[in-house]
């Protein structure tokens, strides 16, 4: 027999693995989470549905030790120049980003303008803020949801250039955020 060829079981075996390998990883896929899109006039987040951790996001609220690294839970486009807050936000992608309280500091929303790798290459893991130039950071002050959600959610409401309600959701923890266009 000449290097490198196979034989037919050899063939046969080689095609069931591939076949095996091929459904696994279509069931990994199907079964494990996705990223998801929310679209509104002139932005786009993505995000990954994380299931509630309650223990974890109170150590983000409370400072608790051991004090959890900080998130970036989504990925905000914006295809125009929007304000939130006090900050005009140039087109470009963002990384939206929990940081824990420490000490005398409250918990953060941070916005931070990154290149453009993407955010969720492994969805099954909370990733880490990527690095980048900080565009808007402010406390986060969640209000109590009434209706829980039982994984991270992320809805826009955009009003005909009105601009755009972004409203996180996670576990009984909500935040609200409006960006309203602005004149580049």
């Amino acid at each position: 027999m000449k290097r490198g060829s196979l034989t037919l079981p050899g063939l046969t075996a080689a095609i069931l693995s591939i076949g095996v390998l091929a459904a696994a990883t279509a069931a990994q896929v199907a079964g494990g989470p996705a990223v998801r899109r929310e679209r509104g006039d002139g932005l786009e987040v993505r995000f990954v549905a994380y299931p509630w951790r309650p223990d974890v996001f109170a150590a983000f609220e409370e400072g608790r030790s051991p004090v959890p690294a900080s998130w970036a839970f989504a990925r905000l486009d914006l295809q125009g120049t929007f304000r939130l807050g006090d900050r005009k936000l140039s087109p470009g992608r963002y990384a939206m980003i929990l940081t824990p309280k420490t000490g005398t500091l409250p918990m953060t929303f941070e916005l931070r303008r990154f290149d453009g790798r993407e955010l969720f290459a492994d969805p099954t893991v909370m990733p880490p803020p990527p690095p980048g130039e900080t565009a808007y950071k402010a406390p986060a002050t969640f209000s109590r949801d009434p209706e829980p959600s039982p994984t991270l959610d992320v809805t826009v409401a955009s009003y005909r250039g009105e601009g755009s309600v972004v409203t996180i959701r996670y576990g009984d923890r909500r935040l609200v955020q409006e960006l309203t266009p602005a004149e580049p």
